[in-house]
């Protein structure tokens, strides 16, 4: 089916009931859904799970609240034992809880207390810790209230190992060294403990953030720190003496060292190998999340000790599952114990979503390739087109060929500044628009939009994001496999109309 196309408001695809990504067509549609408009909420059965409560979790929410008596209480679902403490412990007092099916807990509170209960659920939006929609599919299949499972194709056998096996390949460490999680938060803060949990055992409690990191990346680490522990920010990854020098000045108390590689939205990349040296010889701990490029694309884990990532992207290519990855360096010097602390926290990817991927994941390989292929031709398209003033893409970086996977391995992502009205072109551009990428299909989303409305819609907000030099009007664009020339016609036209 062709997705070069116009996706009415709320509509999904791919058309399955897990798919993670739902249509907002139109800025207004976006401006809607961040300020919770009806008109934009009721047409939003399901969306990027972490911020959208999928049809089915509100089924069984439903279900689970009445059988409980717990009408009028503020209510969310967390799998697993591990995520509940730590929502627990985040949220303190006025938090109860209830074991409502094996391994899943249902955690409420006053409905009137609106701060806890906001609290709340940004905790478990931020870990990434709730029940996605096969979950709950099967729990209500379980209680009967759905009569059957939507109809996929899965992988044989054990998908487990066999997802492992291949992510270990291309990430270059032993299959023992992958741990899937539940999503790619859930990787990155499974992460964070584990680093922490490290370097609190040996009296280390300075944390520096390098370049820009995802919103919730960011939440993580500003809000699970510690009052012992400190967070600094260095935005420009470009000069690298800078930065080792900063980092010097930490001496024996520097714990971690956090960045996404390429970074998101603005994909800059810099000499990643000589952070690296510093971080390790000042006794720090390097976590680097490859997900706005993927570990088919990019090869990071020599240079770090731990990688974090998202599997949504780019592994799940049709756009369908929620899974995310950790991997440990096994050259660490601080190897074992890291690998035993983030498996203490992990919380595992869910089954019948480990199946899904692996049938995805054996199509990825050749989907990304193209992907890549065709990102390169619209950036060079882009580059000289009169409607955009600037455009950011990691391909045309000096330092991506050191950690490529191979030649042309650039990614989906192209981030663009238009000359134009970027909401004229924004509505006019016929793609699936929506927060997410490296998908089989291509889509863009306004990215400061969707992820820091609040910066983009306050004075305060806007003067820090010109500050690090990020536009608010930035787009994000993630190119698909489809025919380069029906891409490169969706943009001229919509670009035609920005003008």
């Amino acid at each position: 089916m062709n997705t070069l196309r116009h996706f009415p408001l709320g509509s999904r695809w791919p058309d399955s009931p897990h798919a993670v990504i739902s249509s907002l067509p139109t800025m207004q549609d976006v401006r809607g859904y961040e300020e919770h408009e009806p008109r934009v909420i009721e047409a939003m059965q399901s969306g990027y799970p972490r911020f959208v409560v999928h049809e089915y979790v509100r089924q069984l929410l439903d279900f689970y609240v009445e059988r409980e008596g717990l009408l009028g209480r503020s209510v969310v679902l967390v799998a697993g034992e591990r995520a509940l403490q730590d929502v627990r412990d985040f949220c303190g007092t006025g938090v109860d809880r209830v074991e409502v099916d094996a391994g899943v807990f249902l955690l409420h509170c006053d409905l009137e207390d609106v701060d806890l209960a906001e609290k709340l659920r940004k905790c478990v939006q931020h870990i990434g810790c709730s029940v996605y929609s096969r979950q709950a599919e099967d729990l209500l299949v379980k209680h009967a209230l759905k009569a059957g499972l939507f109809p996929e194709v899965v992988a044989e056998g054990n998908s487990l190992q066999a997802v492992r096996d291949m992510l270990a390949q291309q990430i270059g460490c032993g299959s023992s060294d992958v741990l899937l999680t539940s999503s790619g938060m859930s990787a990155f803060y499974a992460g964070f403990r584990g680093v922490q949990a490290l370097q609190r055992g040996r009296g280390r409690t300075a944390w520096v953030q390098l370049g820009w990191l995802y919103l919730d990346s960011g939440c993580v680490l500003k809000e699970f720190l510690g009052e012992e522990e400190t967070l600094d920010y260095s935005y420009d990854v470009s000069d690298v003496d800078a930065i080792i020098e900063q980092l010097r000045t930490y001496g024996d108390s520097l714990a971690a060292v956090v960045l996404e590689y390429p970074s998101n939205p603005l994909l800059q990349t810099c000499e990643v190998h000589r952070i690296a040296a510093a971080v390790r010889e000042f006794g720090g701990v390097l976590v680097i999340d490859p997900s706005i490029a993927s570990v088919f694309n990019v090869d990071v884990l020599p240079h770090t000790d731990l990688l974090v990532t998202s599997l949504t992207k780019y592994t799940a290519v049709e756009g369908d599952v929620m899974c995310g990855a950790i991997a440990v360096n096994p050259s660490s010097p601080y190897y074992s114990v890291l690998a035993t602390c983030v498996a203490d926290n992990h919380s595992p990817a869910y089954g019948r979503d480990i199946a899904r991927l692996g049938h995805e994941i054996k199509t990825a390989p050749k989907a990304v390739a193209q992907m890549s292929q065709n990102a390169s031709r619209l950036y060079a398209y882009l580059a000289q087109h009169p409607g955009v003033k600037k455009i950011y893409f990691a391909g045309s970086s000096k330092y991506l060929g050191a950690i490529a996977q191979e030649q042309g391995s650039v990614g989906a992502v192209i981030s663009v500044e238009l000359e134009g009205d970027m909401e004229i072109f924004y509505d006019a551009v016929k793609v699936m628009k929506g927060p997410s990428f490296g998908t089989r299909f291509t889509l863009l989303c306004p990215f400061m939009y969707l992820a820091h409305y609040d910066l983009v819609t306050t004075d305060v907000g806007r003067t820090f994001l010109a500050e690090v030099g990020i536009a608010p009007e930035l787009i994000r664009i993630s190119v698909g496999t489809e025919p380069y020339e029906a891409i490169e016609a969706v943009f001229a036209e919509a670009l035609d109309r920005s003008v």
